[in-house]
């Protein structure tokens, strides 16, 4: 089996409710590069035992598909956890039923990083995966937490499963005091903290994921923006604008990372 390095890393990356048979379904041929099952916000917490259970499944036929499988889970603090416990659990060792890439909401310490790549050493060892073939993603979404993206960023031993960061713009303009129905004004207030992590990302070789845009217009001018800081990737909540992101997006050279032999399989 190839591994995520024989391949450009994912450009547009769908987040979806895990306990949505249909909604899942749809995204298999959304024409998204990842799918995300969020545990955090998509999904219910009625519903989190339903979409873990369903995960390796739903991970097995999106790697058919050279779709990447991934899941953003709670605080590990409150609940995420248990929750990757439950998820590497009901693959039974089969790394295809595994997640590509695993979020983490709220990410403002490098401690919260750390603690997830330890879970993550630990799960490989209890269940025989490849050492190194989880990988990790750092959700900031707080002036705190981009503020101090260099830090976070940063290559280091205690994070060596990190593959990058997404911005959570939504969260972040509540942090600001922004109101969310001003998309011009939330949309200039945001620029800088879109640069910073676009710069960090930069800096540290990681991959940089710009946050959602939420209005039914003025997608092309911001992606044209988006493309211009290099940020190289784009999480989407609203499936129709995928197919617009294909021509706003650049096709992707080579990858900001090294090579890797643990890297996530398709």
């Amino acid at each position: 089996m190839t591994t995520a390095m024989d391949h450009k890393l994912p450009q547009r990356w769908l987040f979806v409710p895990g306990d949505d048979a249909a909604r899942l379904q749809a995204a298999l041929t959304s024409g998204a590069d990842a799918i995300v099952v969020d545990l955090e916000e998509f999904t219910p917490a009625a519903g989190r035992k339903l979409a873990i259970s369903r995960f390796a499944d739903f991970a097995r036929r999106a790697r058919d598909l050279k779709v990447w499988p991934a899941v953003r889970l709670n605080l590990l603090e409150h609940g995420g956890r248990d929750e990757l416990a439950e998820l590497i659990s009901t693959t039974l060792g089969d790394p295809t039923g595994t997640p590509a890439a695993i979020f983490l909401p709220a990410v403002e310490q490098r401690a919260q990083l750390a603690a997830l790549d330890d879970a993550l050493a630990e799960q490989e060892a209890l269940h025989g995966l490849p050492r190194g073939s989880l990988k990790s993603v750092a959700t900031l979404e707080s002036q705190a937490g981009l503020l101090a993206a260099e830090e976070l960023l940063a290559a280091g031993d205690d994070t060596p499963r990190l593959l990058g960061a997404l911005i959570g713009t939504g969260d972040l303009a509540t942090d600001l005091g922004l109101m969310h129905d001003q998309p011009a004004a939330i949309t200039e207030m945001l620029k800088p903290w879109r640069q910073r992590l676009a710069q960090a990302c930069k800096t540290h070789r990681r991959l940089a994921i710009d946050g959602p845009w939420r209005w039914k217009h003025g997608l092309g001018t911001d992606q044209h923006w988006a493309n211009q800081q290099g940020l190289q990737a784009r999480c989407v909540i609203y499936p129709e604008q995928l197919e617009a992101l294909y021509d706003l997006m650049p096709a992707r050279g080579a990858d900001p990372m090294p090579v890797d032999s643990t890297a996530p399989q398709i």
